[in-house]
């Protein structure tokens, strides 16, 4: 199944698109002439598809824009006009700055076929990956990395430090930001970042970013007002999405963020529209905690019933899918994908097209408030000294990367990545006058596409839309605390809709209750594959004699903590994703 999002060959020069290209895309080539081909696909919501071939030129736009009306009148355009049309004028007005204007999640691709001129841009907020290569006067465009990779002029030769980049800590990845730009793990492919203009054409390629978490004006009203336009905000956002959704499916544990989420779209979705709404347990007989009571009081609250799943017995932990690794168009790094996948197989057996996700609320709803004082600041490091000696801290494990590489890898780091720049920390600390501004974490929400794999049910993250971010970027940072209640937004906006006990909760339990029983199970089967990653010559990236030993530590007692946890997976899932890499090419 072909990844959602924009596909496309082109020809600067006005030679003809190779139908050989287009088929290796996996596209019909039956009908290709031209110096252009273009393709669109969601495979989720055919009416996320917007293409129009007007004045010498097409554009095609995949995903949604939000409020179009408005749009249009600050266009001057009729109401009704069709969605790629639109988007054709907001770029004429807006240029560089389209992507901060017009609200919503799409990719957009607009080919001029009389100066044989390509332009790509994404929305603030990444909905489908964008890959592009050019040789020459030849371009194409994927959401694929692999599909570009099977184009023979693209080919799969590796980008060594791209590959390493994309394993990188945060830390590192930052740092090296502008040297890396666009590179992927593929040395003739890059990828669109959010955000980002490309125009493409015989003379070069040119890239403008715009501007998305900029300051916002101050916020001159009461708390108890800004309470009320966070609600209106999130009612908007959640309105257009559940609308056209026909049936929503929400992953609710019962925390602050999903329970929000799981309120307000019972309240927006329409009289008989079905909703579902899916909780992670411990599996049966486990005696593990979980979060089913909480869930279960927020569904008996909105009137519904949440259905309770955990993951397979079988299901792998060390080793994803072949789908989520062709997927993912790097190593793929998320740990709970055991879960993820049952949310999805659960949710399209129940009927959902889209689920609905809490992550990010953090950034905004339900951010926590920064430590400022001198007594907060000794209470934050005695809480991170405890979990230190209990063996809980989430700490990372040491080095510039996820996973444990070889030492013959580490010899041969390019210089930058052997002692790369110190990455810009920002202030977190926030006075209650101070402006609440963009909470650490807001840029990383934008960069997450919401296709798990081709296939998979869309991710639909509310908390991201850069409406929400920049409403509260203009709040005062007291807000975040208020009435002696942190988190103080969502919890003055659930009074008296939701139960108390979820309200005011204090803490979480773990998303994926068997997450540590089930890393200990495996993990003697993991070790069974390590000869297989020899085979594959996986020992020139990763020390594999550390993960046998690790894996063998963790079968003998369970992980340590979950810094440990994390690198003994991480370093497995990507020997995985190297064998299969190297088996495909």
């Amino acid at each position: 199944m072909l990844s959602s999002g924009i596909y496309g060959l082109f020809r600067l020069d006005g030679g003809p698109v190779d139908p050989r290209d287009v088929a290796a895309l996996g596209l019909d080539s039956g009908n290709v002439s031209g110096a252009a081909f273009a393709h669109e696909v969601d495979p989720q919501d055919r009416t996320a598809l917007h293409r129009i071939e007007a004045d010498d030129a097409l554009t095609i736009l995949v995903g949604h824009i939000e409020e179009p009306q408005a749009l249009a009148v600050r266009l001057n355009v009729p109401p009704t006009l069709p969605a790629a049309l639109l988007a054709r004028a907001a770029l004429d007005r807006f240029g560089s700055e389209t992507p901060a204007e017009m609200i919503g999640e799409w990719s957009l691709l607009h080919w001029d076929r009389r100066d044989r001129r390509l332009v790509l841009t994404m929305s603030a907020a990444r909905r489908d990956r964008l890959f592009f290569a050019v040789d020459g006067p030849r371009v194409a465009v994927a959401p694929n990395l692999f599909a570009l990779s099977r184009i023979a002029w693209i080919g799969n030769r590796l980008d060594e430090m791209g590959l390493l980049a994309s394993i990188g800590r945060a830390d590192l990845r930052a740092a090296l930001r502008e040297e890396m730009g666009d590179r992927t793990m593929l040395a003739k492919v890059r990828q669109l970042e959010p955000a980002t203009r490309l125009t493409i054409m015989a003379d070069g390629i040119y890239r403008d970013v715009a501007a998305i978490l900029v300051p916002q004006p101050r916020w001159t009203g009461s708390f108890d007002d800004a309470v009320v336009a966070s609600e209106e905000t999130m009612q908007t956002i959640l309105r257009a999405r559940i609308a056209r959704t026909a049936v929503p499916g929400v992953l609710l544990s019962g925390g602050l963020d999903s329970s929000t989420i799981a309120w307000l779209a019972a309240r927006e979705r329409a009289a008989d529209q079905r909703m579902i709404l899916l909780t992670s347990v411990a599996p049966p007989g486990s005696g593990l905690v979980d979060e089913a009571v909480f869930a279960d009081a927020v569904a008996d609250r909105i009137g519904l019933t949440a259905e309770h799943v955990s993951p397979p017995e079988n299901a792998d932990i060390y080793r994803p899918s072949d789908l989520i690794l062709g997927g993912a168009s790097r190593p793929p790094m998320p740990v709970r994908h055991c879960l993820t996948e049952t949310f999805q197989m659960r949710g399209k057996a129940l009927g959902a097209t889209a689920l609905f996700d809490g992550s990010f609320g953090e950034a905004t709803l339900t951010g926590k408030f920064a430590l400022t004082t001198m007594r907060q600041q000794l209470r934050g490091t005695a809480g991170r000294v405890r979990r230190y000696l209990a063996g809980t801290a989430v700490e990372p494990a040491g080095g510039a990367f996820h996973v444990r590489l070889s030492a013959e890898r580490l010899g041969a780091l390019p210089e930058a990545m052997r002692a790369p720049p110190a990455a810009t920390v920002k202030n977190e600390v926030r006075r209650p006058r101070d402006a609440w501004g963009y909470l650490p974490g807001a840029d990383k929400a934008l960069l997450h596409p919401n296709e798990f794999y081709p296939g998979a049910l869309r991710m639909e993250f509310p908390f991201r839309d850069v409406r929400l971010l920049r409403l509260f970027a203009g709040f005062p940072a007291g807000f975040l605390v208020h009435d002696g209640l942190d988190r103080a937004p969502v919890r003055h906006m659930l009074a008296g809709y939701l139960p108390d006990t979820i309200r005011l909760r204090r803490s979480g339990r773990p998303a994926s209750p068997d997450h540590m029983a089930r890393l200990q199970r495996q993990a003697p089967a993991a070790r069974g594959r390590i000869a297989e990653f020899r085979k594959a010559e996986v020992q020139e990236w990763i020390d594999l004699d550390w993960l046998d030993q690790a894996l063998a530590k963790v079968a003998e007692r369970g992980p340590t903590n979950f810094a440990e946890s994390y690198e003994v997976q991480l370093t497995a899932i990507t020997a995985e994703f190297l064998t299969w890499w190297r088996a495909r090419s």
